[in-house]
C-alpha cells in the first residue's frame, strides 16, 4: 500500500492536489485518512460517520451545497435498511458511480456530489441540492402576447425550459466545463437536421481556446468567443427569453447556455436580429413589418439628428429654410456654447441621468429620470445655456436609441452618436458621411460564428427565416394537405 503525504488546505489547495494527481489512479484500498488530509482547513467540507452491524462507513460532503433532507433521504436512510449486510456498496447505491482516482473524489465533492468509503470501496452519489431563483418574467425582455417564462441561474433549469418545448430527436446537447478555478458547466444545444457544421466547429474551436480563472456572467464568455470584441455591435444575441431560443433552434442556430447566468447566447445571427423586438412574432404581419422598420430606420436617425444639427449651423447654415434658420437662431441667442459643445454637453447629462436612474432602486430611478430630465432641462433653458430646440433633438434621438430590444446594441449606438456629432463639428456634412460610411464597412467586415452579419433573411436555400425586414404571415407556413383544403 502507499503512503500519501498530503498537505491540503482550503478549497484552493484542494484544487491544486486535484490537478497534481489527475492520472494516478488509485487500484488500492482507499485510506479514508487519505482523503480526510485532503479535506483538511476546509470546514464546509463535512466528514460523518456511521457504525453499522459493527462496520464503519464514512461520508464526505459540502454542506452548503447539499441539503440535510437529501442526504437523510438519497444517502444514510438506504444505508440503515440494508443494515450493513452488503458485500459491496454498489449493491445499495445502483445509481452510484465508482470512483479509482483521488483527484476525481476530490472533484466530485465540489462539484456537490457525496462520497460514501467502507474503506474499501469509493463511490459517489448526486446529492446536489441548493435553493434557487424560480421561473419569472423577464423585466429586460418584456412581452405583451407571448410566453413570459424566462431563463434563471440554473442551467438543468434552462435546459428542461428549452427541451419542454423542443421535444425532438435532432436536439443535441454537447456538455463542458470553462474556468480553470470555478470549472462552470456549459452546454451547447442544436438541430443535428439543421445546424450548420462550419458555425458549430467555430464555437466549440472558441470554447476550446478560452483560458480564463472563471467566468461570471454569459455576457463574459460573450466577448471571449466573438471574432471582434472591440466592436461596439454584439456578434452573438444574448437573451433571457425561451421562446427566442427555441424558435433560433428551429431555425438551426445555436444556443449556449452558462451555468450561473440567465442568459442564452444565440448564434449565428443577423443584424435584424438585434433590432426586431421578440413580439414581432406574435403580432400582426403588417403591423410587425412596420414595428421592425421604425426600429431599423428610427435607430439609425438617432445617429443623424444632433449631428446634424451641428453640422447645419457650424458649416452649412444656407441649407435651412429660412423660417428654420431664424427660429433656431432666435432659440440660440442667449447659448454661450458652440454647437458641437452644446450637443455634447447635453448628451452626456441625459447619459448621466439615465445610468444613475438604472442603478437607483425601481421607485427613486423612475423619480429621478423624469423628476431630473425636466427640471435641469427647464431650468437650463431659462438660464440660456442650452436651446429649447436642442432639448428636444436630443430627447427625440434619446428616444429612438431605445427603439430595438437588445441592450448591448443600445449601448454601442450610444458611443457611435459621439464619434457622428466629433466628425460633425470638425467636418460637417462631409464628417458625417465619413463616420456612416466607416460604420457601413465595419458591419460588413463583422461575422458571427463564421456567417456575416448583415445577411438577408434567407437561409442557405431552406427560404425566409422570417427575421428579417419583412414578416411574413404565418399562414404561408401551413401545409397543403387533404384536411386543411377541406
Amino acid at each position: 500500500m502507499f503512503e500519501i503525504s498530503l498537505l491540503v488546505l482550503g478549497s484552493s489547495r484542494i484544487k491544486h492536489f486535484a490537478h497534481g494527481y489527475a492520472d494516478m489512479e488509485v487500484a488500492i484500498v482507499v485510506k479514508t485518512d487519505l482523503l480526510m488530509k485532503a479535506f483538511q482547513g476546509n470546514d464546509d467540507i463535512v466528514r460523518k460517520e456511521l457504525l453499522l452491524n459493527e462496520k464503519s462507513i464514512n461520508l464526505f460532503y459540502m454542506n452548503s451545497l447539499t441539503e440535510q433532507k437529501t442526504l437523510e433521504e438519497l444517502v444514510i436512510l438506504p444505508l440503515h435498511l440494508h443494515n450493513g449486510e452488503w458485500k459491496a456498496l454498489q449493491d445499495v447505491y445502483i445509481s452510484g458511480e465508482s470512483i479509482d482516482s483521488v483527484s476525481d473524489a476530490v472533484q466530485a465533492v465540489l462539484e456537490g456530489f457525496t462520497l460514501i468509503t467502507d474503506g474499501e470501496e469509493l463511490i459517489k452519489l448526486k446529492t446536489y441540492s441548493v435553493s434557487q431563483r424560480s421561473i419569472e418574467t423577464s423585466s429586460i425582455e418584456s412581452s405583451i402576447m407571448g410566453p413570459q417564462d424566462s431563463f434563471n441561474e440554473s442551467l438543468q433549469t434552462n435546459l428542461s425550459l428549452l427541451k419542454r418545448k423542443v421535444k425532438n430527436i435532432s436536439l443535441k446537447t454537447i456538455m463542458g466545463n470553462i474556468g480553470e478555478e470555478t470549472q462552470t458547466q456549459y452546454a451547447v444545444l442544436y438541430m443535428d437536421n439543421k445546424v450548420s457544421r462550419d458555425n458549430l466547429d467555430v464555437l466549440l474551436r472558441a470554447l476550446d481556446q478560452v483560458n480564463i480563472q472563471g467566468i461570471t456572467s454569459a455576457s463574459v464568455l460573450q466577448q471571449m468567443i466573438e471574432e471582434v470584441p472591440w466592436s461596439p455591435f454584439p456578434q452573438l444575441l444574448n437573451t433571457v427569453r425561451v421562446d427566442t431560443s427555441m424558435s433560433s433552434l428551429l431555425e438551426g442556430r445555436i444556443v449556449l447556455l452558462l451555468d450561473g447566468a440567465p442568459q442564452a447566447l444565440i448564434g449565428p445571427i443577423t443584424f435584424m436580429d438585434l433590432v426586431n423586438a421578440a413580439d414581432d412574432e406574435y403580432n400582426r404581419s403588417l403591423t410587425a413589418t412596420l414595428l421592425r422598420h421604425l426600429s431599423l430606420f428610427g435607430f439609425f436617425l438617432s445617429l443623424f439628428i444632433t449631428s446634424s444639427y451641428v453640422s447645419f449651423l457650424t458649416f452649412h447654415p444656407e441649407m435651412l429654410p429660412p423660417p428654420l434658420f431664424s427660429l433656431i437662431a432666435t432659440s440660440r441667442a442667449r447659448v454661450p456654447f458652440p454647437p458641437m459643445l452644446e450637443v455634447l454637453i447635453l448628451e452626456i447629462m441625459v447619459e448621466i441621468l439615465r445610468e444613475a436612474a438604472a442603478r437607483m432602486s425601481i421607485k427613486v430611478g423612475q423619480t429621478i429620470g423624469v423628476v431630473g430630465g425636466i427640471v435641469i432641462g427647464t431650468a437650463a433653458v431659462e438660464a440660456g445655456l442650452f436651446s429649447n430646440i436642442i432639448i428636444i433633438l436630443v430627447a427625440v434621438s434619446t428616444l429612438l436609441s431605445f427603439l430595438p430590444s437588445n441592450v448591448l446594441l443600445r449601448n454601442g449606438f450610444q458611443v457611435i452618436k459621439y464619434v457622428f456629432i466629433l466628425l460633425a463639428g470638425l467636418l460637417g456634412l462631409f464628417g458625417q458621411m465619413i463616420a456612416f460610411a466607416y460604420l457601413l464597412s465595419h458591419l460588413v467586415k463583422l461575422r458571427s460564428l463564421g456567417s456575416p452579419l448583415l445577411s438577408t433573411g434567407f437561409n442557405n436555400g431552406r427560404g425566409y427565416s422570417n427575421k428579417g425586414v419583412l414578416r411574413v404571415p404565418k399562414r404561408g407556413f401551413i401545409k397543403n394537405s387533404s384536411r386543411t383544403n377541406r
